[in-house]
């Protein structure tokens, strides 16, 4: 997890939509074996992120997005109240009936100690897919609509 996160709730302590992601070159899209192996360690320092935010004084958000098909695209949301823009909270809409590709994937996830959710995404390349949303009833503010 990045040093300079600052979870002290002092007046610059607020995170914008603030995500981290952990495989930014893809590596995680070779291979079921690769791809498990991303998620694993993405869970892992979403744990950790879990353990500050547990202490947090302020409102929060905490989510986990997984794409069905680009692992550069995982990532852990943190998203307070901000100076930026008046967006919390971010309320997020979520598709039902969707058909899924990857059930490998899906059952994984499911394995998970989180609820999930799923809605239609387009990414930064245009691709349009399944995202999953984990997250934790008690931890934050929710994120569903």
């Amino acid at each position: 997890m990045p040093e300079d996160l600052d979870f002290s709730g002092s007046e610059q302590s607020w995170f914008d939509l603030y995500h981290l992601h952990i495989d930014d070159l893809g590596v995680g899209n070779s291979s079921w074996k690769a791809r498990k192996q991303h998620l694993d360690a993405l869970f892992e320092l979403a744990k950790c992120v879990r353990e500050k935010l547990i202490a947090y004084p302020k409102n929060y958000q905490f989510w986990i997005e997984v794409d069905e098909s680009d692992s550069r695209e995982d990532a852990i949301y943190i998203h307070t109240p901000n100076p930026n823009e008046d967006n919390f909270p971010i309320r997020l809409g979520f598709d039902e009936g969707l058909e899924v590709k990857n059930n490998q994937l899906l059952r994984h996830l499911e394995e998970k100690d989180y609820l999930m959710e799923k809605k239609i995404m387009t990414d930064a390349d245009g691709r349009v897919g399944i995202t999953y949303f984990l997250y934790k009833k008690e931890l934050g503010m929710g994120i569903e609509c």
